[in-house]
């Protein structure tokens, strides 16, 4: 045996281990990303399954020729929520909390707060014209809808 056979012999197991080690190294990574793709959707279920929210008032009431529809939604479940990630469908129609339409949004009389916390009572009240029912969404994605 000469030096070819063993120069190559060297070679085709370098590129062997080295072939081994980029593709070990693209699995692990890979493995990685699915777990903690795994991990995030399960802790959003579980946001998802400790919150709950009731409309505990939808009623219109007109004040100098405007209709203004009033709405309070109460946080039963155990999650805080944030007031900038619910959202509103009036009609199924999205309403922005900026929307000019949008008098007040407040939680327990705080309309300075983005925390919406468990027992807490979130009000807004909005300039409307004859709607039929509304819908809160929150951020974790659970609603409740009511017909006005």
């Amino acid at each position: 045996m000469g030096f070819s056979v063993s120069g190559s012999t060297v070679v085709l197991f370098l590129g062997i281990f080295i072939s081994f080690g980029v593709a070990y190294s693209a699995a692990n990574n890979g493995f990685e990303r699915v777990n903690e793709a795994y991990e995030e959707n399960a802790d959003g279920e579980l946001v998802r399954q400790n919150t709950e929210i009731d409309i505990a008032d939808a009623a219109v009431a007109n004040e100098g020729g405007e209709a203004y529809l009033n709405v309070a939604v109460d946080n039963n479940g155990s999650t805080t929520l944030s007031v900038n990630d619910t959202d509103i469908l009036i009609d199924g129609n999205y309403t922005p909390q900026t929307s000019q339409k949008m008098v007040t949004v407040e939680v327990d009389g705080n309309s300075e707060t983005d925390l919406w916390l468990p027992g807490e009572t979130l009000q807004f009240n909005v300039s409307v014209t004859d709607p039929d029912r509304v819908k809160v969404v929150t951020g974790p994605g659970v609603a409740t809808a009511e017909v006005i």
